[in-house]
């Protein structure tokens, strides 16, 4: 038979399959709520069936999952049996591999492959209080959710659930990366980076809360890479004893660490400003005690020369006017005033090794948590805090940390 013959019975053979009838009013309107990809396949699915065309109303997802192709075609013929002989939707729903309380979502909620998520009694009941009000925010709501159980736990998804942060579309690995290796972190005491959590995640724990923790928490991580012992060895000003004050220069991330839990300041946030030769932090002490703790930078005024730009007390509290006083003593005894602003920054580069350490345990739990970059450099770091500084936006958390 000629490729021409067999061209032209297959054409004939097409004239003879009956077309399939066209959606009603209200089922077409329905099927013009799935994303745009899927919306030709979904009204095809509904023409095809009555009973399909009630799948699609009452399991948006479901229906989905058939039409977009993103199932194994033999189990989507399976489930598509299921529904056709009459099946309970929740033996339709475990062939589909999904669990039964996504049927409450609408159809804008599905736009991308659904990935695995918890089926368990618990979280169903927990996750139907929590589900978006308006159906524009369901499908960003649900990749949140999506991604905070593969992310870090179950509890943390619900915990994403309930936020009010889902007007916007956006990218979930990005906006909520580091807040959930963060909050897994937060439960795994024997890792190092638990060690520098001073706020761990809790189920309960407020949003804002939570964000500016998490940011803490990633800057202590920046302070370890940057400042690891050796990197700076200047501290443009000599310490000593004055007054009965003694002014301790904190150079590597160890003191620095040590000063900012001893006072509960945010000494441990000042990496970058350090690395780059911006400041140089000291602590004054009596008797050993922690006092205050004193920044020095150029003048913002006098080009090339040294002053006190911050004194603080514990918690960030006004410093006592003696100890003001002693500043002044001590900053009048220096011989290095004078410094002229460098040229270039020094390109102080991140410890990858210490990167490496400190996420070994999280990747080796989470999938290798691909979301995390491989190598950290500043240019990363940057990113990334600019991400969580965009996630407060969107909850309108207001805090110096994202300043």
């Amino acid at each position: 038979m000629s490729q021409a013959t067999q061209l032209l019975r297959r054409r004939s053979d097409a004239r003879r399959i009956a077309p399939l009838p066209p959606l009603s009013d209200d089922h077409a309107n329905y099927a013009a709520r799935f994303t745009y990809p899927a919306r030709r396949d979904v009204r095809r699915l509904m023409r095809s069936s009555s009973r399909l065309a009630d799948l699609a109303i009452v399991f948006p997802g479901a229906a989905y999952a058939i039409a977009s192709r993103h199932t194994p075609l033999e189990t989507r013929k399976t489930a598509i049996a299921q529904v056709e002989a009459g099946e309970a939707l929740k033996a339709v729903a475990a062939t589909l591999g999904l669990p039964l309380w996504l049927r409450r979502l609408p159809p804008e909620a599905f736009d991308q492959p659904i990935r695995a998520l918890p089926h368990g009694e618990t979280f169903t009941r927990r996750i139907a209080s929590r589900m978006p009000a308006d159906p524009a925010h369901s499908a960003m709501w649900l990749q949140a959710v999506t991604f905070g159980t593969r992310a870090c736990s179950d509890d943390f998804a619900l915990w994403l659930a309930d936020q009010s942060i889902y007007a916007e579309p956006g990218d979930p690995e990005r906006m909520f990366g580091v807040l959930a290796s963060y909050a897994w972190h937060s439960r795994a005491p024997h890792t190092r980076a638990h060690s520098l959590i001073v706020v761990p995640w809790r189920p309960e724990i407020a949003f804002d809360t939570a964000l500016c923790a998490a940011k803490s928490w990633f800057s202590r991580i920046r302070l370890t890479l940057q400042l690891s012992d050796g990197a700076v060895s200047d501290p443009w000003l000599s310490g000593g004893l004055v007054r009965g004050y003694t002014f301790v220069p904190l150079l590597d991330q160890g003191e620095i660490l040590i000063e900012a839990r001893a006072m509960q300041n945010c000494a441990d946030q000042y990496a970058d400003r350090l690395a780059s030769d911006r400041c140089r932090l000291f602590s004054i002490r009596r008797h050993g005690d922690h006092i205050a703790t004193l920044e020095i930078a150029p003048h913002p005024r006098e080009a090339g020369m040294l002053t006190i730009t911050q004194l603080k007390g514990r918690h960030n509290l006004a410093a006592p006017l003696e100890v003001w006083q002693a500043a002044y003593a001590w900053l009048a005894g220096q011989t290095n005033l004078r410094r002229l602003p460098p040229r270039n920054f020094p390109d102080r580069q991140f410890d990858n090794a210490a990167w490496t350490d400190i996420l070994a345990d999280y990747r080796a739990a989470i999938e290798g948590a691909a979301w995390l970059p491989e190598a950290a450099t500043p240019v990363v770091f940057d990113e990334l805090e600019n991400e969580m500084g965009e996630l407060a936006r969107r909850a309108g958390v207001s805090s110096w940390l994202f300043t």
